[in-house]
């Protein structure tokens, strides 16, 4: 601020006067930017014997003082006005606002009051005034916008450069769709700051996005923007890429998932590629078995003389605050066929040694197996080294019909896909069909069956037979003490006290007939009467002898 005193008081007739009592404090130099506001503070003083009434005016004029062409900028307190006062005459405040500036404004101010007395014009020492610069105008807009989270709503707000009171500038949105609304925020000195709120949804496509705050001030051209890079928050989406390579073929399997075919024993690199922010930790698995992890934006998986067991799923995930992503990609190793394996379709058909030699019986109907491990399948053929043309080959299948020993020879198969083709051999020897002596043995083992039934059923006979001499033999035998002889003529008691009177020369026969037996030699009976009650015997009994003829 520079301390302006009165470099004269032009009178109503137009004489210069000095009065030290008179000063203007106010800016020697100011500057302003096209469409902005400007405010000049300015305070002054009158000749302190002097009361200033309360119909005081001031004006400010540009040009020079005493020009009657000086033009009048402002003279009221009317804030609807492009510059006006922002305090009171009376109050010694000769404050100035002057509102969309224009490159035609660039000019030299000087304060007037006038009283009903008293009219001075004020001006800098030397005849110098306020002088007002206008620029292009430099200043941008604010743009703020709180934390971005795709998918949900969110609202960025736009703050006009300068804190004026004139027009209401424009404000447009470029950069997503959305909406906006626009407003103010005053101040008391009736100045205001303007606004504009912009509504939108963001995605993740967005984020880095450019999001533009375009300021436009409506009594000119003057137009200034502000530009931001949206920072959008979102979970991981995880990619699964294959580097070029002349041996790999990828195809897309599903949404999430990819299928490689490589050949045995090439080398490729699997590259999961993770796009999230804020940035996610990366996770390669294979086989449930964590591999590497890393924060960043992708992640390798390189493999080197790809081998069958490097085959199966390869789980790539993503992992933020915000949610996980994964991807799979199936890994498929293609190779040539391995050595085949040849073996008879049943044990009933034949058997194979571990030399690849097969014994046919003469006459048979053999079938062979042949397969090969390879991937893709193999194409299976047989191969014969003999003439014989008996054998039908379909899929690895090679069946002879009643082999002969011309059929004797090596059957080779071959196994064929476009890696590669291996083969193995099988030596077929045909031996003779032994006789049948099926019959003979059977009828041979009857024979001596029967043999052995027979000589046992003898063995027994005659067993049962000495047994039962040998009874009988001990039946004879009979004590001292007992009756060895039967006599004759005498009474003879039997079981249930019946009596049988026998005659001379006779014996006595019981009444079962039974009892009597056919023997060639003369048997003594044994019988023991120890167990048996005597009975009284007749006195006087008389004894007869009789003589057992045979």
């Amino acid at each position: 601020m520079l301390h302006q005193s009165l470099e004269g008081a032009v009178t109503n007739n137009g004489c210069d006067c000095q009065a030290e009592d008179y000063t203007i404090n106010s800016p020697h130099k100011v500057t302003a930017q096209v469409g902005l506001c400007v405010y000049i503070p300015c305070t002054f003083t009158i000749d302190r014997s002097k009361v200033i009434n309360s119909t005081a005016k001031g004006f400010w004029f540009y040009g020079d003082p005493g020009q009657p062409n000086n033009m009048e900028v402002a003279s009221s307190q009317d804030p609807s006005k492009p510059m006006f006062f922002t305090g009171k005459i009376s109050e010694r405040d000769c404050s100035l606002l002057m509102n969309d500036i224009q490159k035609s404004d660039e000019n030299s101010y000087y304060f007037r009051f006038e009283d009903i007395t008293i009219q001075y014009n004020y001006v800098i020492p030397n005849n110098h005034r306020t002088s007002l610069t206008v620029t292009d105008l430099t200043d941008k807009p604010e743009i703020s916008v709180g934390t971005l989270v795709a998918g949900k709503v969110a609202t960025a707000t736009c703050r006009s450069p300068g804190v004026c009171a004139g027009t209401a500038p424009g404000f447009t949105w470029t950069g997503l769709v959305g909406s906006s609304s626009n407003y103010n925020n005053p101040y008391p000195n009736r100045t205001s700051v303007y606004f504009s709120d912009f509504t939108f949804t963001p995605s993740r496509k967005d984020n880095g996005r450019a999001l533009v705050c375009r300021v436009n001030f409506q009594r000119n051209t003057a137009v200034t923007s502000q530009t931001i890079n949206l920072n959008v928050q979102y979970p991981p989406e995880v990619n699964i890429t294959i580097r070029d390579s002349p041996d790999v073929n990828i195809t897309i399997a599903g949404g999430s998932e990819l299928t490689l075919f490589v050949k045995e024993g090439k080398s490729s690199e699997i590259n999961c590629t993770v796009d999230s922010n804020p940035i996610a930790e990366i996770t390669w698995s294979v086989r449930n078995e964590k591999k590497k992890a890393i924060n960043g934006q992708w992640l390798s998986y390189n493999l080197t003389n790809i081998s069958i067991s490097d085959a199966g799923k390869y789980l790539c995930t993503g992992k933020n605050h915000l949610g996980i992503s994964k991807s799979t990609i199936d890994i498929i190793v293609h190779y040539a066929p391995r050595t085949p394996n040849i073996n008879c379709k049943t044990t009933e058909d034949c058997s194979i040694s571990e030399e690849q030699m097969a014994y046919i019986m003469e006459d048979t109907t053999i079938t062979l197996v042949c397969t090969a491990k390879s991937l893709p399948e193999s194409s299976l053929s047989w191969i014969p080294s003999s003439s014989s043309t008996k054998y039908t080959a379909v899929e690895g299948y090679l069946t002879i019909n009643k082999v002969a020993h011309s059929d004797e020879g090596q059957f080779t198969c071959v196994a064929n896909n476009s890696y590669g083709m291996s083969n193995s051999s099988i030596i077929i020897k045909v031996t003779t069909q032994p006789k049948n002596y099926t019959g003979i043995i059977i009828a041979v083992v009857c024979v001596i069956v029967i043999a052995l039934l027979f000589i046992g059923g003898v063995i027994f006979v005659i067993y049962l037979r000495k047994k039962k001499l040998s009874k009988n033999s001990k039946n004879k035998e009979m004590n001292a003490n007992d009756s060895s002889v039967i006599y004759a003529n005498s009474e003879v008691h039997v079981p249930g006290n019946q009596t049988e009177d026998i005659g001379t020369n006779s014996v006595a026969k019981p009444e079962n007939n039974s009892v009597y037996m056919n023997v060639d030699d003369i048997h003594y009976a044994s019988v023991d009467f120890s167990k048996l009650k005597p009975t009284n015997a007749q006195k006087n009994t008389e004894i007869v002898y009789a003589e057992i003829k045979r």
